[in-house]
């Protein structure tokens, strides 16, 4: 990590980086400040431009990679190739191994990976070629230091309770704990700190009430309302696959609800069985008496289907949730 920042404050970059580790969100930070100190632009300004190719997966072909590696930049100082996910760094590969040794000083490739293997002799080309940084989840301690110095950057302050607030609602989740930082900053703007109090009101009024609501408007079959409350989730910068996720999470406990409804238990029982309130097991039982069985299932298989669609990017994010809330608040 602290190489890169040097490497980026000097101007010296160098061919070839390796990012990874469980911490995908510092991944994905340093793999943009990359991308930026070589071409001046942020990622998604680059779509459609000559001197930025990506890969994507597993099936990313070497002979691509190195002809694009190859090719000399239009107009510019160096080409950047990002390659997210090949796997390349799982298993040896000497054509693999041998490429990293070859990249012309014309060309910046980037790879980002989850996991990978120190004792094959791709990874070892690559960091002798270049530089292979671990990003590793942060322990406790650090994830604290960092949501002090994010709220620093933003001229803010915050309480040790409201830190602690943070962990409790999102655990170590770098890339959660940012969410929910944006949302306080707005949420504080008038304040000069961010309080415990401030924390709570704001996880409270935002998803599980607002996820609880839009189901029910998708039972009454009031598509403008439930779609009015997903957009204010938006606002409050919930991102759409989050929201899709808890809504299937929503549809499941419904369903395992009526079935145990339907089995004749009541709601203490159906509480201790799935381990949730008795006020909530309340709840569910009376919205889950809102639908069908065969409604609530399609409800989850359409959310199933419309979150693989948006992650293979068949579809936007945003257009996901949408489809599901607008296909299961039509009239019977």
């Amino acid at each position: 990590m602290y190489s890169i920042i040097e490497d980026i404050k000097s101007g010296s970059l160098k061919k070839v980086y390796l990012l990874y580790g469980t911490e995908q969100y510092l991944v994905h930070i340093y793999r943009d400040k990359l991308v930026k100190a070589c071409t001046g632009k942020d990622i998604s300004e680059l779509d459609g431009d000559m001197n930025f190719i990506r890969f994507l997966g597993v099936n990313t072909e070497l002979k691509e990679v190195s002809e694009s590696a190859l090719t000399m930049p239009f107009f510019a100082d160096k080409r950047v190739i990002l390659l997210d996910g090949t796997e390349w760094f799982k298993r040896s590969n000497d054509e693999v191994a041998k490429f990293f040794a070859e990249i012309p000083e014309t060309s910046l490739v980037i790879f980002t990976e989850v996991s990978v293997d120190k004792r094959t002799n791709t990874y070892k080309a690559l960091d002798k070629a270049g530089h292979a940084a671990d990003f590793e989840e942060l322990k406790e301690a650090d994830v604290q230091k960092w949501i002090c110095r994010e709220v620093d950057r933003n001229h803010l302050k915050i309480t040790v309770g409201a830190v602690n607030a943070l962990m409790e609602a999102t655990g170590p989740d770098l890339s959660a704990l940012h969410n929910e930082l944006e949302k306080l900053y707005a949420y504080c703007m008038e304040k000069d700190a961010i309080e415990r109090a401030d924390v709570e009101e704001l996880t409270h009024m935002r998803a599980t009430d607002r996820i609880f609501d839009m189901i029910e408007f998708m039972a009454t079959k009031r598509k403008d309302d439930a779609l009015k409350l997903y957009y204010d989730l938006l606002e409050l910068k919930e991102q759409p696959l989050r929201i899709l996720n808890m809504l299937e999470r929503q549809f499941r406990l419904l369903i395992a609800v009526k079935d145990l409804r339907g089995r004749g238990l009541n709601k203490n029982q159906i509480a201790d069985k799935l381990q949730i309130k008795p006020f909530v097991a309340d709840k569910c039982i009376g919205q889950a008496g809102h639908f069908e069985m065969r409604e609530l299932k399609k409800a989850l298989r359409d959310a199933a289907q419309f979150e693989k669609e948006a992650k293979s990017g068949g579809i936007q994010d945003r257009m996901a949730v949408e489809m599901l809330l607008i296909t299961n608040s039509l009239e019977r």
